[in-house]
């Protein structure tokens, strides 16, 4: 049985573990601590919302889910901007349960969309998520630009 919770501070040094391990799948550093993870997650002006899959009280998964605004529109969506499970227990729904957690949470949030995007190369949650009947694939919906801020 998998349970699926929004995450609390006790939960931080799992997800921080899980962010390092996505990260170093991507082939980058994270460089985030616990204590910004704290501040994003539970801070006086939380940035984001964290969900947590355990299973006989283990963490094996998390999504961290951040919003955004369509201000011409006055909406608010949400973005799984991290979606993670340990391997072993991957293939085994929790993924699409976390997904379905962000978006009752969405819903409560009363966000007009609910989004998760992945890196093109993998082809293994690219899969996963056009397998799933709860995700409509929006490939090809147009490119993302960006200004970089750290330079």
């Amino acid at each position: 049985m998998t349970d699926i919770n929004h995450a609390t501070p006790a939960d931080l040094p799992a997800i921080h573990a899980m962010i390092k391990a996505l990260s170093a799948f991507h082939g980058d550093t994270a460089k985030v601590t616990q204590d910004h993870l704290h501040d994003i997650f539970f801070g006086p002006t939380p940035m984001a919302t964290a969900l947590i899959a355990k299973q006989n009280g283990n963490a094996v998964g998390y999504a961290g889910l951040t919003p955004t605004m369509v201000l011409h529109h006055g909406d608010i969506r949400l973005d799984i901007h991290h979606l993670f499970v340990h391997d072993g227990h991957r293939g085994h729904g929790i993924g699409e349960s976390l997904i379905l957690a962000a978006k009752a949470h969405a819903k409560a949030i009363n966000a007009t969309r609910l989004t998760i995007g992945t890196d093109a190369g993998n082809e293994t949650a690219i899969a996963a998520y056009r397998a799933m009947d709860i995700l409509e694939d929006i490939t090809g919906e147009g490119p993302r630009f960006r200004i970089d801020l750290m330079s």
